[in-house]
């Protein structure tokens, strides 16, 4: 089992040596960037395959739209996949 450790570096180190810390990301280490020794980002590796979701799960309309499909479904206020294929086929119907 591959352990993931937490690598420390501050602003200065990252300029100076940013090939090296990206090769870190790309063995599973996240890197916590820190500014006047306090941390300010984190930096962890993603993939092309990762991006999209990672982009949709991160932009604010869609995770307003998440949470309000959430508190539609604890309320009962959902559809079922058989009504939206006939509410689908009767608006196709009408163009």
């Amino acid at each position: 089992m591959r352990r993931h450790t937490m690598l420390f570096v501050n602003t200065r180190e990252l300029r100076l040596k940013t090939s090296e810390v990206l090769k870190k990301t790309d063995k599973g280490e996240q890197v916590i960037i820190t500014y006047r020794g306090k941390p300010r980002a984190v930096l962890q590796r993603i993939t092309e395959d990762d991006l999209e979701d990672y982009i949709l799960m991160n932009h604010p309309r869609f995770s307003a739209k998440i949470k309000q499909a959430y508190k539609e479904s604890l309320s009962g206020e959902t559809t079922t996949l058989n009504e939206l294929m006939t509410k689908t086929k009767e608006k196709l119907a009408d163009v």
